[in-house]
């Protein structure tokens, strides 16, 4: 039965990236709504955090926010992730340049990986797999590999820095090591899905280095048994969503969510300099 569910894909020599494969119908169905309902519930927890914060706005000190509404702010914070600002942590920079980078990283990696997964989506549900195949899906899955592997081994340091070896200004909580777990195993469930669906395929010519040994260490735990390797598959698969909509729903919830507000005080901290000036001018 579960021999049938991992055919060979009908794309360009079999290099396209296969969402649903090995995987029962009712998952398939149950994914979609679980997804919505996640949706739904982060947008409107968003909502509503963001609206508290408007409630007790300082328009002097933040004249952009002048007039603004929750969607709006929601709207400024994406944007300003372009900011070089934003993009280079250079405000961290000032600190320590090894956090800088380690951060840098971490921001680069995420983003890359959530355009990725956005990506994998909109090629599979509206372009039915015809977009990521043949070398253009080798390259694809190669820069997620790689992106992957750096956000691993960032968020280890941050980890490790903070609970491990912590410098004696840090303090560690348990909110912050929750939202770094959650992330860290997203991205080693991620891994432990794709290498266990390369070895059941007998690892066909994809460029991705990190799933590959991943698949060749699970193909050793499961002593080559593609059956056993087809269970753990349906489970990694699901414990990867799991902690992905966990993850997700997390953020509202948590102070993390000040990532949002982040992103307009570090893009907008030269204008509100100027701002402050001349209201210091003025008086």
């Amino acid at each position: 039965m579960l021999e049938s569910l991992w055919k060979a894909p009908d794309c360009d020599g079999g290099l396209c990236r296969e969402v649903f494969v090995g995987l029962p119908r009712f998952i398939h169905t149950g994914f979609y709504i679980a997804a919505g309902a996640m949706i739904a519930v982060f947008l409107l927890a968003s909502y509503m955090k963001i609206n508290v914060w408007l409630s007790g706005r300082d328009d002097e000190d933040a004249p952009e926010l002048v007039g603004a509404t929750p969607l709006k702010i929601m709207y400024m914070s994406i944007m300003k992730l372009l900011s070089p600002e934003c993009l280079f942590a250079y405000r961290v920079g000032a600190q320590s340049e090894i956090r800088r980078w380690a951060l840098n990283f971490t921001m680069w990696s995420f983003y890359a990986l959530v355009l990725g997964t956005a990506t994998v989506a909109l090629d599979y549900d509206f372009f039915y797999g015809g977009l990521l195949q043949g070398n253009i899906w080798r390259l694809f899955s190669f820069v997620l590999d790689i992106a992957g592997l750096m956000l691993m081994v960032s968020v280890t340091f941050f980890l490790l820095r903070r609970y491990v070896f912590p410098p004696e200004r840090i303090v560690g909580n348990l909110e912050d090591a929750i939202i770094m777990i959650l992330l860290l195993l997203v991205v080693v469930s991620a891994f432990a899905v794709e290498g266990t669906r390369l070895a059941i395929q007998d690892f066909p010519s994809h460029w991705s280095p990190v799933g590959h040994v991943a698949g060749v260490m699970i193909n050793a735990v499961f002593f080559g048994s593609k059956t056993l390797m087809a269970l753990f598959y349906i489970a990694a698969w699901s414990a990867h969503v799991l902690l992905s909509f966990g993850f997700i729903l997390y953020i509202p919830f948590s102070k993390q969510f000040h990532m949002f507000a982040t992103q307009l005080t570090t893009a907008n901290v030269k204008v509100r300099e100027k701002y402050r000036k001349g209201l210091m001018y003025q008086d």
